[in-house]
């Protein structure tokens, strides 16, 4: 009997440790990190925009021909693996319809309003989920009737390579338990530059939790490559890249108390300022991890 009760007083401790550490989990850990730190252990925290051009000769091995990384990030969406928000504060997510017209080439209007060729319904997939349900999916539905529908969007689509410029959200911190300074991607956002646009303005495309790209995306993919072209054998997959730090892009935004882009804190229309601005940032963030490390 005695063992009976200590088995059952035993069932009961674990099963309460199990709920209070899921407890622990949604409130004091970031779920779009892909290495979450406690936020009790968060010495520091700065979050900073990055801007990368990826045709930069630095960045190219992110936009190796026909390894685009926009164009990687858009099939995925085509094909179910990956779900675009509407902004880096990843709280709204695009629906199908949203997110093709984000797609399409300027000047081109709306002629997809009939029916849905990304998978039957008004939103991602077969009328509801992700998932292909019955003939409406992407695979072969027996008609044999629905690849000119296809092709004919797919030739309304701006084409991969335009879409050269990305937003980098970054979580900047220092985690004191480890005594390690983190730089943990939150938000990976493609933009339409402005040139491919109409001559217009830019255009945000969607944005992406980084942590979806990496777990849908990037894992055991081999077109997800960071391609080397010094050495083929040193080329690696895109998440190592990131994790590396191997891309280069220019500080347009920290911070806050009025969540403006640096350009806009300092009237700056021309951006020279900006830049400036954003180079010493960079360069005072630098200097105060130097800090931590001799105090």
């Amino acid at each position: 009997m005695k063992s009976l009760r200590g088995l059952l007083l035993l069932a009961f401790v674990a099963v309460a440790s199990m709920t209070y550490a899921q407890e622990i989990d949604e409130s004091e850990w970031n779920k779009h990190s892909v290495r979450p730190v406690r936020n009790a252990d968060i010495m520091f925290k700065k979050t900073v925009w990055y801007r990368v051009n990826l045709s930069d000769k630095i960045n190219q091995p992110f936009f190796a021909k026909n390894r685009w990384l926009p164009k990687l990030m858009i099939d995925a969406v085509k094909s179910s693996l990956l779900r675009p928000y509407e902004n880096d504060s990843l709280k709204k997510r695009l629906t199908i319809d949203e997110f093709k017209e984000r797609i399409k080439r300027p000047n081109e209007g709306g002629s997809s309003s009939e029916g849905d060729d990304w998978g039957g319904g008004d939103d991602w997939g077969g009328g509801g989920g992700w998932g292909d349900s019955g003939d409406s999916g992407w695979g072969d539905s027996g008609s044999g009737g629905g690849g000119g529908a296809v092709a004919a969007e797919a030739n309304d689509e701006v084409y991969p390579e335009d879409i050269y410029l990305m937003e980098i959200k970054v979580d900047i911190l220092f985690d004191r338990r480890r005594g390690k300074w983190v730089h943990d991607i939150q938000v990976i956002t493609l933009v339409l530059p402005a040139e491919n646009n109409g001559g217009t303005l830019e255009r945000m495309v969607a944005s992406f939790s980084y942590k979806e790209v990496v777990e849908n995306l990037f894992k055991e993919n081999r077109d997800a490559l960071w391609y080397n072209d010094r050495n083929l054998a040193e080329s690696k997959n895109l998440s190592d890249a990131f994790d590396l730090l191997l891309y280069q892009g220019k500080i347009t935004k920290y911070t806050n108390t009025q969540d403006k882009d640096i350009a806009l804190l300092y009237g700056d229309a021309k951006g020279d300022i900006a830049l400036m601005k954003g180079l010493e940032y960079k360069y005072d963030l630098v200097e105060y991890e130097s800090d931590l490390w001799s105090n």
